[in-house]
């Protein structure tokens, strides 16, 4: 195996031939798995790669696929800024990327760290994912194989996606009382209903409660979700 010694953008391809930029994060041991971390609306924002090299000192392999790639054409995608025009022009980027597109952009990436464990042996995989990347976790759960886990924090899309698929994989999500963008009553309903197997959890706190740098922050629920998000993928990935 053969990984880039420091946190960088490598790349991969998707079946139409464009490249994928992923934000790698090797652990100084080998990987226990390989998870995919996978952004919120404004891109591979700083916060997201303080996630990622999280998730590497806890020993795993780690990548962020720039999601937003097929609405600029650029493989890294783009950062924009944590505002009202920021996420304007997030939505813009989301509402034209096809669903499909989506998922190959997430099978491509679970393609490329699997592969990083050797001809031999694959590493197990899981899927985090915040705001609309908590949306696009549940949508690999579903549609990517061999995954092991996925998590999903606050995805907006989480109501109507349960009610089109399943993830069939280990399934936990993250949800805020005083989430201002996602109707908690009705998503946790849908859950119930289309994925009961599925563990939720719902924390006092406001939409984006992980992201440090945010203006809705919550260290209490933040240091809470990522305890039990540990331990969940260390449990699915063993």
């Amino acid at each position: 195996m053969s990984l880039p010694p420091t946190p960088q953008f490598t790349y991969t391809a998707l079946a139409d031939g464009r490249s994928l930029g992923l934000w790698v994060h090797a652990p100084a041991t080998p990987p226990a798995g390989f998870i995919m971390v996978l952004h919120e609306a404004f891109g591979i924002t700083p916060h997201i790669k303080r996630v990622c090299a999280d998730y590497a000192a806890e020993g795993y392999l780690v990548a962020a696929p720039a999601l937003l790639m097929p609405a600029t054409g650029v493989p890294e995608g783009v950062v924009l800024e944590q505002n009202k025009e920021g996420l304007d022009t997030a939505r813009e980027m989301i509402m034209g990327t096809p669903l499909p597109t989506v998922i190959a952009m997430l099978q491509a990436t679970a393609a490329w760290g699997q592969n990083q464990g050797g001809q031999n042996q694959g590493l197990p995989c899981a899927a985090v994912g915040f705001c609309w990347g908590g949306s696009c976790a549940y949508v690999a759960g579903a549609q990517v194989p061999g995954l092991r886990a996925v998590v999903g924090y606050y995805g907006g899309l989480l109501a109507e996606l349960t009610a089109q698929m399943q993830p069939s994989c280990p399934t936990l999500i993250h949800l805020a009382t005083e989430d201002r963008y996602i109707p908690l009553q009705p998503t946790q309903a849908a859950l119930a209903t289309h994925h009961p197997a599925a563990q939720v959890l719902v924390y006092a706190a406001d939409h984006g409660f992980n992201r440090d740098d945010g203006k809705t922050f919550n260290p209490t629920a933040a240091a809470a979700a990522r305890a039990t998000t540990l331990t969940f993928i260390a449990q699915s990935l063993c």
